[in-house]
């Protein structure tokens, strides 16, 4: 069997693991990846746009299965253009993967399946944003596009005035047409992912993801510091709460099926558990990266064998190990502002003595030695029978990489499972608000 990969952060680097186990794997990338490199029978560094060129060469080499996880290859086409040449593409077409680059389509979306979200107001000049600010002011702004990441921002922790958001809106309006104001919902947040056929949705474990730069979830908004699973559920989730994301999860699928859309591969939602229960944040049409990371480190299914039934129409179930994960990125000094440049050393022995894997995210090589590139340098990804247990060993393999890095060290810490967990606990005891 051999298999396609397409992509270059740390999330293919834990696939490319994954898929090696099992098949002959062969990735394109628009940059190269050690972690990658190593794990793959065959790699083809292109940019995502030249599919022309990587279509050609999956021919060449006779490759099975295509899997996208790029946003950006996705938002290029290529899960279109593969089918076109001939290959069996687990990564949705060109309608489906919408959901994962327009904002307003995608909250759309997910009202009319009938699933619990946030109010939001979609605005195109000042005018419209004045008077939504007026109508939610304890706000959040997203931009129309959702691949910008930098561009959310809540009211309170980024926008301490009306003004600033008033400002901030209309260079969102300017950068992308327009710009959405969401009602900032207050609770504790996870992210639900799976994949499926089109007829059946396999899901995986919860996973709590931090975006804020610095300890104490203080500081700017990131593509995400770290996270963490413990197994089944999150320790401030309920059933209940992991049910209705799944079923969110489906209604989105049927959703899109209704409007003629064969949806298959991953799908992933961002939820919340709030006052008023749980509620869908956002919807996206590819793997998370941090899920990804979480996710796979305990995968016990082989990989290369979901994909092939995804493409033949008969998905099989993901089964994982139930074990607590904890996932740390290392980011150089200055991100996610001006990065400063430091070469990264690896003390392998002490890894393998933490029981960490390590995944290179956003890198480069020269000369054979491994240097920060202008964002996330790489994670450490471990695993426990309990967060505690693993989030030690996260601390620990953090130490034995060297070089002009930093990381959050509170991460799934006791004192930060607590709070989430008092937190959630205060939610459920009051009464909702409507």
């Amino acid at each position: 069997m051999k298999i396609l990969l397409v992509g270059d952060g740390a999330r293919e680097n834990m696939l490319a693991e994954q898929l090696a186990r099992s098949s002959e794997l062969y990735v394109a990338m628009e940059k190269r990846n050690p972690g990658i490199e190593k794990a793959s029978q065959k790699f083809f560094v292109c940019d995502y746009s030249n599919m022309e060129a990587i279509g050609g060469w999956a021919i060449r080499e006779n490759i099975d299965i295509a899997l996208i996880t790029s946003e950006s290859g996705l938002i290029k086409g290529l899960p279109d253009a593969l089918s076109e040449a001939g290959l069996r593409v687990v990564s949705p077409p060109g309608e489906g993967t919408v959901i994962g680059e327009n904002t307003l389509y995608a909250h759309n979306i997910i009202k009319e399946a009938g699933i619990r979200t946030p109010r939001f107001i979609s605005c195109k000049d000042e005018r419209e944003i004045s008077s939504a600010m007026k109508e939610i002011p304890r706000m959040v702004l997203k931009p129309a596009v959702k691949v910008d990441w930098k561009g959310t921002r809540f009211s309170e922790a980024d926008l301490k005035r009306s003004a600033e958001g008033l400002k901030y809106g209309k260079k969102l309006i300017k950068s992308h047409g327009s710009v959405i104001v969401e009602e900032l919902v207050e609770g504790e947040g996870f992210s639900l992912q799976g994949i499926t056929d089109g007829k059946s949705l396999s899901v995986m474990p919860p996973v709590h993801i931090v975006k804020r730069a610095l300890e104490g979830n203080q500081g700017e908004l990131t593509e995400g510091m770290g996270g963490f699973s413990s197994g089944r559920l999150l320790p401030f989730m309920k059933q209940a709460d992991l049910d209705y994301a799944r079923e969110s999860l489906w209604k989105v699928v049927g959703s899109l099926k209704s409007k003629g859309v064969d949806y298959r591969g991953p799908i992933r939602g961002e939820f919340m558990v709030t006052r008023e229960g749980t509620v869908m944040l956002d919807i996206y049409a590819t793997m998370g990266d941090i899920d990804t990371l979480n996710n796979f480190l305990l995968l016990r299914t082989q990989l290369s064998e979901v994909l092939t039934s995804v493409a033949e129409g008969s998905l099989m179930q993901l089964s994982f190990w139930e074990k607590a994960t904890v996932v740390k990125y290392l980011v150089p000094t200055g991100y996610p502002g001006k990065a400063r440049k430091s070469r990264i050393e690896i003390d392998e022995r002490a890894l393998w003595n933490n029981g960490a894997k390590a995944a290179f995210g956003s890198v480069e090589v020269k000369d054979g030695q491994v240097w920060t590139a202008k964002s996330r340098a790489l994670a450490v990804c471990t695993s426990g029978n309990a967060l505690a247990e693993a989030e030690a060993k996260a601390e620990g393999a953090a130490q034995s990489v060297k070089g002009d890095l930093y990381h959050r060290r509170d991460i799934a810490s006791p004192e930060y499972v607590n709070r989430a967990m008092k937190h959630v606990a205060l939610l459920r005891s009051s009464k909702p608000w409507f």
